[in-house]
C-alpha cells in the first residue's frame, strides 16, 4: 500500500538529500515518489538510493527502493 500523499508525508520526506535527486527535481517540485509516482526528471540509477533511511518508508512499513525511479507496488 502506498503512503498517504499528505502534507505531513511531504515534511518528513528526505529525497531532497539522496544523490539521485538534482536540479530538474527542485525545480518540478518532486518528493514523496513512494506516495506519488515516479520522476519524471531523467534519474540515474547509479546513484545510490536513500528511500530505506526515510521516515514515511520505516512509518509504512515499504520494502524495495528507487522509488524515484520505479513505481511502488500495490
Amino acid at each position: 500500500m502506498k503512503p498517504d500523499n499528505s502534507a505531513d508525508n511531504f515534511d518528513k520526506c528526505i529525497c531532497s538529500g539522496c544523490s539521485l535527486y538534482y536540479e530538474c527535481n527542485r525545480k518540478s517540485g518532486e518528493k514523496i515518489f513512494c506516495a506519488r509516482k515516479p520522476s519524471d526528471c531523467v534519474m540515474d540509477d547509479q546513484r545510490l538510493c536513500i528511500c530505506p533511511k526515510c521516515p514515511v518508508y520505516s512509518e509504512n512499513k515499504l520494502s524495495g527502493a528507487y522509488f524515484c525511479i520505479v513505481e511502488l507496488k500495490s
